[in-house]
């Protein structure tokens, strides 16, 4: 706004210079060229021309107006003067005088700075100074330059009034400007503040709520894991109620017809023979089922051990052989998980046995970048050819497996091919074995 005040103050005084310019340009042709067509290149105005200028110019009612008036030749010699006549002659380099010449005209105010104009600098007043190409009568030809100064007092203050008000219009107009871009840039100001706090707010409320859903994991996780505990603990009661209550009866029963006998019938003894065997195999059966469901204390043994336990368990109970290969496991372990891994090696070790008859058994374990993987294989016919069944669904022990591993939130894969044999390969995250 400062340079367009600037540029608007220049351009009406270039205007007014160039209304007062055409004022002066027609006084010059008025009553300075006639003074000049006699004038010959290099000479002089003659005595009659200077007297007829003086006629004019000096203590006339013209020269209220008009301050001062010279003539130039074309060379930048002063032919005549009106203010000062003593300087008639002197030659001075000047370039408004020297762009007259060349047919311009030339309008300045208050810019006197040159020698040639120092009596009219010592005027007490404002001055506009116009130089005016002299030209020969009926021709195009310059053979002079004439050069008035005209009192512009009274321009001047028309020029100052309407600088002031043209600043008074740029200070308003940029103070209205600057009042309508301080209210948006304060609103937008205000409307970002808002939606930071908005913004905040959410995140507040997105934290918050993270924090309840990791809150939430990990309760679902304890959860689980009590319930895998709890499931455990109420197998193991079941197998000792089982051992403590039905086989306890039982094992009296086939004792009690172990003393008894019948004499007098043969098929009365063949009949007690009978059910001692009967009630002997059920027996048999339960401690079976009951040593199933109880386990070994495993709570205070590591990962590797445990997985070890149920390879030598199988071995001692089926006589066959297992090759069992452990990497690196976890140190620790929850309880839970251990029970898992016994009850997935146990189980599947038991299908290899039922359906490969021990054939190239192998139990692998190790712990890789976080996951925990299990593998248990046999060199059989396959399960599926076995049993005409899929191998992710056959059986409920398979199924006992797949329930259990989820419930840690691990995989199973099951591959079985026809006379290649069957792998069981179970996966569980890191998160599964704490």
């Amino acid at each position: 706004m400062a340079i367009l005040g600037t540029w608007i103050n220049r351009q009406i005084t270039r205007g007014v210079l160039a209304a007062s310019g055409e004022g002066g340009v027609a006084l010059i042709n008025a009553f300075l060229e006639p003074a000049t067509q006699g004038l010959e290149p290099g000479g002089h105005l003659s005595a009659e021309s200077i007297e007829m200028l003086d006629q004019i110019f000096v203590d006339t009612p013209i020269a209220k107006s008009i301050v001062s008036a010279k003539i130039w030749s074309t060379d930048g010699q002063i032919l005549y003067s009106s203010l000062a006549p003593e300087v008639i002659g002197e030659k001075h380099v000047s370039n408004d005088v020297a762009r007259a010449a060349r047919g311009e005209i030339v309008s300045e105010f208050e810019d006197m700075v040159s020698a040639e104009s120092l009596h009219e600098q010592a005027l007490s007043f404002s001055i506009i100074e116009v130089y005016a190409p002299l030209f020969k009568q009926g021709t195009s030809n310059v053979i002079a330059v004439g050069e008035i100064y005209e009192n512009s007092t009274a321009l001047a203050e028309q020029l100052r009034l309407s600088s002031i008000k043209t600043w008074i219009v740029v200070c308003l107009t940029t103070l209205v400007m600057l009042f309508v871009l301080y209210s948006i840039v304060k609103k937008g100001s205000r409307k970002i503040a808002a939606q930071q706090v908005e913004l905040q707010r959410r995140m507040s409320v997105h934290q918050e709520m993270a924090s309840q859903n990791e809150a939430l994991r990990f309760a679902a996780e304890r959860a689980r894991l009590e319930a895998n505990e709890a499931n455990e603990e109420l197998i193991g009661r079941i197998g000792q109620d089982l051992h403590d209550g039905p086989i306890q009866l039982l094992t009296l029963l086939v004792l009690r017809l172990g003393t008894f006998k019948l004499r007098n019938s043969a098929k009365g003894r063949e009949t007690v023979l009978e059910m001692r065997d009967l009630a002997a195999s059920v027996v048999q059966e339960l401690r079976t089922l009951s040593t199933g469901l109880v386990l070994p204390e495993i709570g205070d043994i590591s990962t590797e051990d445990t997985i070890r336990l149920a390879s030598y368990r199988h071995e001692n109970l089926t006589g066959s052989k297992v090759e069992t290969v452990i990497g690196m496991l976890p140190a620790r372990v929850s309880t839970a998980m251990k029970i898992c891994l016994y009850r997935i090696v146990q189980e599947a070790l038991n299908n290899s046995f039922r359906h490969a008859h021990g054939a190239g058994q192998r139990v692998r374990a190790h712990f890789i970048n976080g996951v925990l993987r299990l593998e248990i294989s046999d060199a059989g016919p396959g399960i599926g050819s076995e049993e005409g069944q899929s191998p992710r669904i056959a059986g409920l022990g398979l199924r006992g497996i797949h329930n259990r591993v989820q419930a840690f939130g691990g995989r199973v894969e099951i591959r079985s091919e026809p006379q290649a044999g069957t792998t069981v390969s179970v996966t569980f995250p890191a998160t599964a074995n704490s």
